[in-house]
C-alpha cells in the first residue's frame, strides 16, 4: 500500500480544493525506471483502488498499484531545487549502467 506523508495529504487537500474527489497516481515503468504522473479526479475508475488519508483519496490503477506497495509520497518545498511530490519507492528499479548495457533494448522501431 502507498503511504503520504502529512505534508503531501495536506498539499493534495489544498490543490482539491472541494472541487475534486481526489488525486490519482499512475505509474509508468521506462528505461530509465519509474515515471510518476498525477491528475486530479472527480471520480475514480471502477477497478481502482482507492486510498482515504483523512478527507483525502487518492486513486490508482491495478497495474500502478503493484509498483506502489511499500511506496512513499511526500511534498517538499525547497526554494532552491522547487518544490512537488516525491516518491521513496522500494520497487523502483537500479538506474541502467554502462556495463550493465542500460537504457532500452533495440527491440524498439526506432533502433536500426
Amino acid at each position: 500500500m502507498l503511504n503520504l506523508t502529512d505534508k503531501a495529504v495536506d498539499v493534495i487537500r489544498e490543490v482539491c480544493n472541494g472541487e475534486y474527489l481526489g488525486l490519482r497516481i499512475m505509474v509508468n515503468k521506462g528505461c530509465s525506471g519509474f515515471s510518476y504522473n498525477m491528475g486530479l479526479e472527480e471520480t475514480p475508475a471502477e477497478d481502482d483502488q482507492v486510498l482515504e488519508f483523512s478527507d483525502v483519496k487518492v486513486f490508482i490503477d491495478p497495474g500502478s498499484a503493484l509498483w506502489l506497495t511499500g511506496a512513499t509520497m511526500d511534498y517538499v518545498d525547497n526554494s532552491s531545487m522547487g518544490s512537488g511530490f516525491v516518491f521513496d519507492n522500494p520497487n523502483q528499479p537500479p538506474a541502467p549502467t554502462t556495463t550493465s548495457g542500460g537504457g532500452c533494448s533495440c527491440a524498439m522501431k526506432s533502433c536500426g
